[in-house]
């Protein structure tokens, strides 16, 4: 028997990968696992599916199980890797995949996807200054505005980190909306110049019942996202270093 929760609020959850292959680490979901998530969240009144990165797996298993749902679903390209594989990992070696292309970020738009943007390079905004962050977030914009021939509005950081610095430039560059990982929302962050949304993360080894706990804001789930998250700090690290 299906769980289910009742609320009225809306939730953002946010995945990486969907697929069968193998990977290393605990972002890669398979299309099964998937599915269940998809079926459970049916039960809630007001939801958005995020994927951050933007794989081709996402088009090939995530997007046609999608269509029964009505889910919001969005999609943040890395627009200097579209159409090629993920060299910016430093796991590449182990989990090589391929980015979508350009071709199907236009099918998933036509199909009522809302696209965003990521970024130009996937560098964390920890290890860049105003200059640099303000170039990878307007470049990225016109990118994209350019594939899409119209407005992009929304915007998610790399690494999920954003310093509240950071804010005037996403709103210079033209942004409306920015989605930011619940680790690192607090009232610090919020600005009332632009709209901010906190999304909750969802790993390979989430259950059902580990999403009711995220839902319904539960103190232990919240920190031990809060710690898987923060551990992407050292793929940030390697990358400064390397």
């Amino acid at each position: 028997m299906q769980d289910t929760v009742v609320s009225s609020k809306k939730y953002n959850f946010i995945y990486h990968n969907i697929s069968n292959r193998f990977n290393v680490g605990i972002n890669n979901i398979s299309p099964k696992s998937f599915k269940k998530h998809l079926d459970f969240f049916s039960n809630l009144p007001d939801i958005s599916i995020c994927f951050d990165d933007a794989y081709e797996d996402i088009y090939i298993h995530a997007f046609p199980l999608l269509k029964k749902y009505t889910f919001n679903k969005i999609i943040f390209p890395i627009t200097d890797y579209i159409g090629k594989y993920n060299k910016w990992d430093v796991n590449f070696i182990i989990n090589k995949k391929m980015h979508i292309n350009k071709n199907q970020i236009l099918d998933l738009d036509n199909n009522g996807w809302i696209i965003g943007s990521h970024g130009k390079s996937h560098i964390s905004y920890k290890t860049l200054n105003d200059n640099q962050v303000y170039e990878d977030l307007s470049k990225s914009k016109d990118s994209l505005e350019k594939l899409l021939n119209r407005e992009v509005s929304i915007f998610t950081p790399p690494f999920g980190y954003l310093d509240k610095t950071h804010i005037p430039l996403i709103i210079k560059a033209g942004y409306k909306k920015i989605y930011l990982n619940s680790s690192y929302l607090d009232n610090s962050i919020y600005d009332n110049s632009i709209k901010i949304e906190g999304r909750l993360n969802v790993y390979k080894h989430d259950s059902i019942h580990s999403l009711k706990r995220k839902i319904e804001g539960h103190k232990i789930q919240s920190l031990i996202d809060k710690y898987i998250h923060y551990c992407s700090n050292a793929t940030v690290f390697v990358k400064k270093i390397s």
